[in-house]
């Protein structure tokens, strides 16, 4: 868990090399791409440091699925009336991994 004002891409920043850092601000990341690539770096460390030396491509490519994933899955919500829902909750609710 995060306490405090934490920058999106902070945690991320800890874990992964700038040059990929660079690539994620670019589109087609958004800032649910920023808080998904977080929760990899605060849970799952190891397993996105692989994943990133498997490659950029990898990485970005597996950080652009979840993010639409993830998107999608966050509009049906607001149709649905689960606003008031937290974004883990929704994700838990409709079966959808959320990490790595």
């Amino acid at each position: 868990m995060l306490i405090g004002n934490v920058q999106p891409l902070e945690v991320a920043a800890r874990v992964l090399k700038s040059e990929t850092l660079m690539e994620v601000r670019k589109a087609p990341y958004n800032l649910q791409g920023w808080k998904i690539l977080d929760r990899w770096a605060m849970n799952s460390p190891e397993q996105l440091k692989a994943l990133e030396t498997a490659g950029e491509v990898v990485l970005l490519s597996r950080l652009l699925e979840q993010q639409n994933i993830e998107q999608t899955i966050l509009l049906e919500s607001l149709a649905l009336s689960e606003e008031g829902m937290m974004e883990h909750e929704i994700m838990a609710l409709r079966e959808i991994a959320t990490e790595l």
